[in-house]
């Protein structure tokens, strides 16, 4: 069984953690770790100009574009850990 939760602690750092009864008196391996906010960077971050998206997007005025039938491909299995 795998748990994934996202808590506060308190003002002393202290956190309650409440386990399912099925996952008493087991071993368990806790893992913590802080959360960092990611911040999106601004267009201008990016080096664009402040309206660069509002003036490109959606203004194609070229040939319909088609979308072409996809195609089966490798299956791969890769083991993200977030």
């Amino acid at each position: 069984m795998k748990i994934k939760l996202k808590s506060k602690t308190d003002p002393e750092g202290k956190l309650l953690l409440q386990l399912p009864q099925q996952l008493a008196n087991k071993e368990l391996e806790i893992v913590i770790s802080d959360l960092v906010e990611e911040t999106i960077p601004t267009p201008e971050e990016l080096g664009y100009p402040a309206d660069f998206f509002e003036k490109t997007a959606g203004k194609w005025e070229g040939e319909v574009l088609v979308r072409e039938e996809l195609v089966n491909c490798d299956e791969r299995i890769w083991e993200i850990e977030l």
